[in-house]
């Protein structure tokens, strides 16, 4: 016996409160003297006996109504064998996953003969059977419901229209919720049917949860072969942001990261495509578990969201060879200057010619220090401050702060030619040593040519020319050791130096970028310098960038429970609005939008690299599923089905008998509390009875008993 709501029995001894009502609340016994007991007749024995049984039956009824009620408010059931019929429960477990989309054999992909597998399922059920379907990815465009049903045909519509994924199937949560409907629908038992290629990545995770499980259900899984492929597979396997803000009319490069995760080599071709539809495609050898990382770019030319689609042709898998890229291009960016524009030489018109970015996306600004400390709005990306200006400092700086959090310092002496020496803040590490003069001119050289400031320069221009770059008038530097050196005369005179401090990036020059100084600034060199200087680092909307694989549920977004909107970019057309613990799951490669309040979120969206994988599960038992009765045949399309249900217990449902018990109950007690049947039967006993006089003495009983 099985109870679906076994609360209820724990309330059953409340049927015995009719007994203890009958035994300690009756009406209390008096005495009366009566002078003569000649108008009383004596009461015929057998009438106390008959009342003593009316009552004892009225309390039997009122205990078995009770009884009754609280039983089938518990919802039992029993199962029986197949010969004794009953309603049969049976979930059907369909993988939908990218490995899915591969042919079997002929010309039908695995996914197909999946569901022709569980329409042939269907089928073979009876009229009092009872089923549904549950996906391997929880696709929201495959609604099967979360109970059973005997509606066949929305099943079926609904089957029709599965497609597979590029996601990797979670086992463990279609499992879990076939347990789940099966005992919300009977309180336990039945059959799951799972039609898969039982690919070890979804069938091998020793995370499997199985104490949902119960002893009653059987699970048979249909395993459907895997051909051989004739070609090595590619999957895009990450994608990698670039470390730099991304401006309007800068150009953007994404790495996207192909694997080789076959026997073999690979010769492949990645293409990509941006919403401003710049197209392009590159030709890549990849040897057998090799990896490389190609660049796709991008050159927005507004503020406001982005997309790459990338994608690979030419290896002997596709459902793992997409990726949708994302790009939150921020609004037009700030420079802050701290101090006066002519004391930063041609800087300020190397980083923006205009001051208002029209040409490079950011805009010069100019003032104290302590007015950017203080202002609580829009971060800039780059300040530029003098050696000045830091001396005047104090140790605990939320310029500090701002660095740390993702900002761009740049400290460089003023080019007005004032004593630029101070004592900088212990944060910063450097200071400037005695300053140097040579009139004719001393070589720069790189060096650290490896650096990645100079690796992301390299991006822009192939070769750094330093041949005729003379420095006149520098102060060579003091670093701490966490500093690259960037440029020098040699490295005992180091003029340009960098580290990480944070999220942020921290330059000191000891030369300013004046021609009087130096000739970098006749030189393109200048404006890619500054340029990068000022980009260098995470941008301050990364954090609204989420990169996911598809199936993954989405994280990251500060929600809290509050109304959110799905818009898509690029892939699949989801368009969706509700709270946040509803948010559907991205099964396929895609760009969304997700608009959280005033918050706004780019969600890129890739294939599972998973899928790609040729390892399934083999034998008649799945390991990891030991606690599971189950069994793994090879699924061919004219197996008879229904034989894996002949002998399987089948539910009965005891509610509506327990309901009905319980209504007799209450019409017999009905019956036999009915005053005017109880009078009528007494007064015949009266009439047919007389007695004596008995002594002058009596003791009369009110009440029951």
């Amino acid at each position: 016996m099985i109870f679906s709501a076994p609360f209820f029995l724990y309330l059953l001894p409340a049927a015995g409160l009719p007994v203890l009502f009958h035994l300690f609340l009756k009406q209390k016994k008096r005495q009366i003297l009566f002078p003569t007991l000649m108008f009383f007749y004596r009461t015929d024995p057998r009438l106390n006996s008959r009342r003593k049984i009316h009552q004892w039956l009225l309390l039997l009824m009122r205990v078995l109504l009770i009884a009754f009620i609280l039983l089938a408010l518990s919802r039992p059931s029993f199962k029986s064998t197949a010969p004794l019929g009953g309603t049969l429960s049976v979930v059907a477990i369909v993988d939908n996953s990218g490995s899915m989309s591969e042919t079997a054999g002929g010309d039908k992909t695995k996914l197909e003969l999946a569901v022709g597998g569980v329409r042939k399922l269907i089928s073979a059920l009876g009229d009092s059977a009872k089923i549904t379907i549950v996906t391997l990815v929880d696709d929201p465009s495959a609604n099967f419901g979360d109970t059973l049903t005997s509606d066949r045909d929305t099943l079926l519509s609904v089957l029709d229209e599965l497609a597979p994924t590029a996601a990797t199937g979670d086992a463990d949560r279609a499992l879990a919720k076939a347990f789940r409907i099966l005992q919300a629908d009977s309180g336990a038992g039945g059959v799951v049917h799972v039609f898969s290629d039982l690919q070890e990545s979804e069938w091998s995770d020793d995370d499997l949860r199985t104490e949902s499980a119960d002893d009653t259900i059987s699970v048979v899984f249909h395993r459907i072969e895997s051909q051989t492929r004739g070609k090595p597979n590619v999957a895009i396997s990450s994608i990698q942001y670039p470390r730099q803000k991304i401006l309007p009319k800068h150009t953007a490069k994404v790495g996207v990261v192909c694997r080789n995760n076959s026997e073999g080599t690979a010769t492949i071709r990645l293409n990509s495509i941006d919403n401003q539809d710049n197209k392009k495609t590159q030709n890549v050898v990849l040897e057998s578990g090799g990896s490389q990382v190609i660049e796709v770019e991008t050159n927005p030319d507004a503020a406001g969201h982005h997309w790459i689609k990338a994608w690979v042709e030419g290896d002997g898998f596709s459902a793992d060879n997409e990726a949708g890229i994302g790009i939150l291009c921020q609004q037009t960016a700030t420079v802050f200057f701290a101090g006066l524009r002519s004391q930063f030489g041609i800087l300020p018109t190397a980083l923006s010619p205009d001051d208002y970015g029209q040409i490079t996306g950011m805009v010069s600004q100019y003032g104290r220090i302590d007015r950017l400390l203080q202002a609580n709005g829009e971060k800039p990306i780059l300040v530029v401050a003098t050696w000045q200006e830091m001396g005047k400092l104090s140790q605990d700086s939320k310029l500090e702060e701002y660095v740390n959090g993702g900002g761009n310092l740049l400290i460089v002496p003023p080019s007005t030619g004032i004593d630029a020496r101070g004592n900088t803040p212990a944060w910063i590490g450097a200071q400037m040593k005695d300053r140097v003069f040579n009139p004719r001119g001393t070589n720069l050289d790189l060096l650290d040519k490896n650096a990645d400031f100079w690796n992301r320069i390299r991006q822009t221009i192939e070769t750094i020319p330093m041949d005729n770059v003379h420095v006149f008038t520098f102060y060579p530097l003091q670093l701490s050791e966490d500093f690259t050196p960037l440029l020098g005369t040699d490295f005992e005179n180091v003029i340009l130096a960098h580290r990480e401090l944070g999220g942020g990036n921290l330059f000191v020059c000891g030369t300013a970028f004046d021609p009087r100084w130096n000739t970098l600034p006749l030189t393109g060199m200048m404006v890619v310098m500054a340029q990068n200087m000022a980009t260098d680092g995470e941008s301050f909307e990364q954090e609204a960038m989420l990169n996911l694989v598809a199936g993954e549920p989405l994280k990251g977004i500060e929600a809290a429970g509050r109304q959110v909107e799905v818009l898509p970019l690029v892939g699949e057309p989801i368009e969706w609005e509700g709270r946040a613990g509803e948010l559907p799951v991205f099964t396929k490669p895609g760009v969304y939008q997700v608009n959280v309040g005033d918050k706004e979120y780019c969600i890129s969206v890739r294939s599972s690299e998973k899928e790609g994988l040729t390892q399934f599960v083999e034998g008649s038992q799945i390991p990891v599923l030991e606690k599971i009765t189950h069994t793994v045949v090879d699924y061919s399309p004219a197996d008879e089905l229904e034989k894996y249900h002949y002998g399987h217990s089948r539910t009965f449902e005891l509610f509506l008998p327990l309901l009905l018990l319980a209504t007799l109950a209450l019409l017999a007690e009905g019956w036999l509390a009915n005053p005017v049947r109880a009078k009528s039967e007494e007064s015949v006993s009266l009439e047919g009875t007389q007695g004596d006089q008995s002594e002058q003495r009596i003791l009369i009983g009110r009440g029951v008993g």
